[in-house]
């Protein structure tokens, strides 16, 4: 055979493989532009309206920075060390600890209870979870006004129902040690349904055939459900508690709207650390005292979340 003949056969024979190479190559290149373009202004606009404020309010904690003054000189850890001798941040972070702490416990514990129960009736399931629902999606400034009313000393519905099985009307909003609950009760309706709903999912998640074969082991309720429901469930609890933790702590709506213009309503005992930041940035101006109870919060908050995983974390 001729060897150039030989030569020209291995050209052709590969031509169709090089050929390929090149397309899968410019394949990769365009799904790469591609994921770039569609990808890319989500994750730049994420940035600037997330991760950039988050730099920048660390940034800002360490300077004297007054909206009206054009000098903002460094000061360091000047404003961390002021939190400490702040009563009224330590009141609100106390406040917050206390009212997350209850409000998560009592929010989780019902949504599960709820959603279990909910699983006896799966066919009229998903109309129950839209009525839990509802709440949710109402903003919580006219949920906040409403529960302000039912609330009310005097003409509350709230008071009046008490009154027909003989307790006395009582100050849910004036009373230092009712109002963190009163604020409770309005966070936990507010919550409760989009945590029934992550339930609901988890529960049908679960197959059948192993509560039936507990079932049929002798296993009763109670055994089925901590040795089966709640184990499998485990990754859908750490993700609820937290985020139930991340909302709970950042609350200031309710608190807000609640408290105030409350006749005869606590000065700091009803304070949380996000109504302080706003007190400090929006009325005093004081951005960089405020940025640093940013920090503090974000931190405090982290740790937690951190303490979370590791006690949710699968065992090896």
């Amino acid at each position: 055979m001729n060897p150039s003949n030989h030569e020209a056969g291995a050209l052709a024979a590969r031509l169709p493989i090089s050929r390929w190479h090149a397309s899968l190559a410019r394949l990769r290149r365009n799904h790469i532009f591609w994921i770039a373009g569609t990808l890319g202004p989500i994750f730049l606009l994420f940035v600037l309206i997330r991760i950039y404020p988050i730099i920048e309010t660390i940034r800002l904690s360490f300077y004297r920075y007054h909206i009206t003054q054009r000098r903002r000189p460094f000061i360091g850890l000047r404003n961390y060390e002021k939190l400490f001798d702040d009563d009224a941040f330590g009141t609100a972070l106390v406040n917050t600890i206390q009212f997350s702490t209850i409000a998560v416990v009592i929010t989780l514990g019902l949504a599960l209870a709820i959603a279990i129960m909910l699983r006896s009736i799966e066919r009229t399931a998903p109309f129950f979870e839209l009525i839990f629902y509802i709440p949710v999606v109402t903003p919580w400034v006219p949920a906040s006004v409403i529960w302000k009313w039912i609330y009310d000393p005097i003409y509350g519905v709230l008071n009046y129902f008490l009154a027909l099985v003989g307790i006395p009307k009582l100050g849910w909003l004036q009373e230092p040690e009712l109002v963190i609950y009163a604020i409770v009760l309005v966070a936990v309706w507010k919550m409760m349904g989009y945590f029934i709903v992550i339930y609901g999912v988890g529960l049908r998640n679960i197959p059948m055939e192993l509560l039936e074969a507990a079932e049929i082991d002798g296993a009763g309720p109670g055994q089925r459900l901590m040795y089966i429901v709640l184990p499998l469930l485990k990754p859908i609890i750490l993700f609820t508690i937290v985020m139930c933790t991340i909302i709970y702590f950042n609350v200031f709506a309710p608190v807000y709207v609640l408290t105030a213009s409350a006749q005869g309503a606590p000065a700091y005992d009803v304070k949380v650390v996000v109504s302080e930041i706003y007190r400090n940035a929006f009325l005093f101006y004081r951005m960089g005292y405020a940025g640093a109870q940013s920090v503090v919060l974000l931190g405090f908050v982290m740790i937690l979340i951190g303490l979370q995983f590791l006690v949710f974390r699968e065992k090896e």
